[in-house]
């Protein structure tokens, strides 16, 4: 089953947030952003349009030894767009040698009780590890396998990882985390649910493979990662990459001209760069025809493609090594210092062409910059993405996610954020209960419930399904917020969400309430949380995995976090005493 798109239409809430004394409840009318609309609002299905008004570019500036330069400034750059001098308008330089977070020591937490802080020190911006086992040979697969899992025991402490595989469809298996032995978890797990087969049997079809599946796949990791902040640093782990065209070829098909536009502009939106990693190793022999010439030519070729893609999303195409570990080991540290900048284009005309991008050193010391070769100025109104019909809750919340962050960071396996600190302890209320007719109508939108519609059959009512009721009751422990109402001379308001996923990443049910955050913290006790809040979400059958945001909707700083369902069962000795 190909992963479905963590889609989130946060639902209006259907109950009122409880809350203590110090955060009078106040229930919202509705979710942000246009992802509430209905899907048959949507004329001919896509409402999302990538519109390039200012365009970041991020620059890889190493020595002759490979080493990050650092110290650069703003008016060394020079930066050209079709050999025209451009302004820059932003300027960054982003050293991911030291943690960028290091969270406090915690005592214990009770059981089903949870912070938004990492276990460990966080280091570095966004990788993302593509392993594409269906345009990867049988052999390759078993030799990768190995090398896949020493990478992660010996990768630096900190780095926030995603897995994602390509075999029977594309699949989360992990999402961002620096606790590494999740990822090595993911990589050994043998399901049930999404997993990696040690050798993926379909891949005797190699060299034969769907080039859409594979422009399709890199614009579903574009849109998934759209709305986080900053650089993300996309692996792309395959023998073959089929694209069977350059970014700057000339196109023989208008259909193909159109996906690969949109799926650059989309990584160029997403701030994503691509490195291709060619898991082969040194060019062999070629089977077929015995010849070493012939094999080194094909290599060439898919070479030359690596660097296509490399080269127009600011990354880097790693090949021709035994030893993929250190290749990965490379693009790991290739990606996490760099110079960001930006510069809105003097050229305003959005037609579809593309843009050359040059960027020079005002001295010539003979460094290597890596950076965005160019990119497509998609108009406006122009050719929206491609989706199919079933799609639609797709193209709602990609649309969504460019207005509101909130629906970036309440995706499955987004990455943690600790910028408003909260805890969540959670609990199942009662067993299961078949759900009313009210319940089922709320669920239809929901992406494991959606339908497509059609103008002359109206849709029969979804049969009920047993909700499990979870509670969920937050302590918010951030400082800030206390300082900031007495600043403004009035309670901050804050948003509650929380999402059900299933194994497979599809969104089961959503809620999103408000609450007001009074000055006062007396009311909240002896806990040392300043505020509390309390809020329930029904959840269909097949939850894997539960998430919760906290957000002040003034500063817009947000906290999440994931908890992996069902949840623990709590032995303690109180717990226990309340069955006799």
């Amino acid at each position: 089953m190909q992963v479905a798109r963590a889609i989130l239409a946060l639902l209006v809430a259907t109950m009122p947030l409880a809350t203590t004394a110090s955060m009078p409840a106040q229930q919202s009318n509705a979710a942000p952003g246009p992802a509430n609309n209905d899907a048959r609002d949507l004329p001919g299905a896509v409402v999302f349009r990538q519109t390039v008004r200012r365009v970041p570019v991020d620059i890889v500036v190493t020595d002759k030894q490979g080493n990050p330069v650092k110290g650069l400034k703003q008016e060394d750059f020079t930066v050209k767009e079709d050999k025209v001098e451009q302004q820059i308008l932003s300027f960054e330089y982003v050293n991911n040698t030291a943690p960028s977070f290091i969270p406090p020591k915690l005592p214990p937490l009770p059981v089903n009780t949870y912070i938004n802080l990492p276990s460990a020190p966080e280091q570095g911006p966004l990788y993302i590890l593509y392993y594409d086992m269906v345009n990867t040979e049988q052999e390759e697969q078993m030799a990768f396998h190995h090398q896949l899992l020493d990478f992660v025991d010996k990768t630096q402490p900190g780095t926030r990882i995603a897995l994602f595989v390509n075999a029977y469809g594309l699949h989360l298996l992990q999402g961002f985390t620096n606790d590494h032995a999740l990822l090595k978890t993911a990589i050994l797990s043998k399901g049930p649910g999404p997993h990696m087969p040690q050798v993926f049997l379909d891949g005797r079809n190699y060299g034969h493979q769907d080039v859409g599946a594979a422009i399709s796949n890199l614009n579903f990791l574009a849109d998934y990662l759209a709305g986080i902040p900053g650089r993300k640093n996309l692996i792309w782990l395959a023998g073959k990459f089929p694209i069977p065209f350059g970014p700057t070829a000339m196109l023989t098909s208008a259909p193909d001209d159109v996906m690969i536009k949109q799926t650059f502009a989309a990584l160029l939106h997403s701030e994503v760069a691509v490195y291709p990693i060619d898991v082969r190793g040194v060019p062999l022999v070629d089977e077929r025809s015995g010849d070493a010439k012939a094999s080194y030519s094909v290599t060439s070729v898919d070479q030359t493609q690596q660097e296509n893609i490399a080269n127009s999303t600011g990354g880097r195409a790693f090949y021709g090594n035994n030893r993929v570990n250190e290749l990965m080991d490379k693009a790991i540290d290739h990606g996490g210092n760099y110079y960001s900048i930006s510069y809105s284009p003097t050229n305003n005309k959005y037609d579809g062409s593309e843009r050359k991008i040059e960027i020079t050193l005002a001295k010539d010391e003979g460094y290597t910059l890596s950076y965005r070769r160019l990119y497509f100025s998609i108009p406006e109104n122009g050719p929206p993405p491609i989706y199919d019909k079933k799609n639609i809750r797709q193209a709602q919340f990609v649309a969504a996610k460019a207005e509101d962050t909130l629906y970036a960071n309440i995706e499955h396996g987004a990455p943690m954020l600790h910028d408003l600190l909260f805890s969540a302890h959670l609990d199942t209320v009662g067993a299961p209960v078949l759900a009313n007719a009210q319940q089922m109508a709320e669920l239809v939108d929901s992406p494991a419930f959606f339908r497509t519609r059609h103008k002359d059959k109206p849709l029969a009512p979804l049969p009920p399904v047993k909700l499990q009721k979870y509670a969920i009751n937050y302590g918010i422990v951030d400082p800030q917020l206390k300082a900031q109402a007495r600043l403004h001379g009035a309670p901050a308001t804050l948003e509650f969400a929380a999402a059900a996923y299933d194994a497979d990443g599809r969104l089961l049910n959503s809620i999103l309430n408000e609450g007001q955050a009074s000055a006062d913290a007396a009311a909240a006790g002896k806990s040392g949380a300043l505020f509390h809040a309390a809020q329930e979400l029904e959840v269909p059958p097949g939850a894997a995995w539960l998430r919760v945001a906290v957000r002040d909707k003034l500063t817009n700083r947000t906290g999440t976090l994931e908890v992996a369902l069902p949840l623990k069962t709590d032995t303690s000795p109180l717990v226990a005493n309340k069955g006799e």
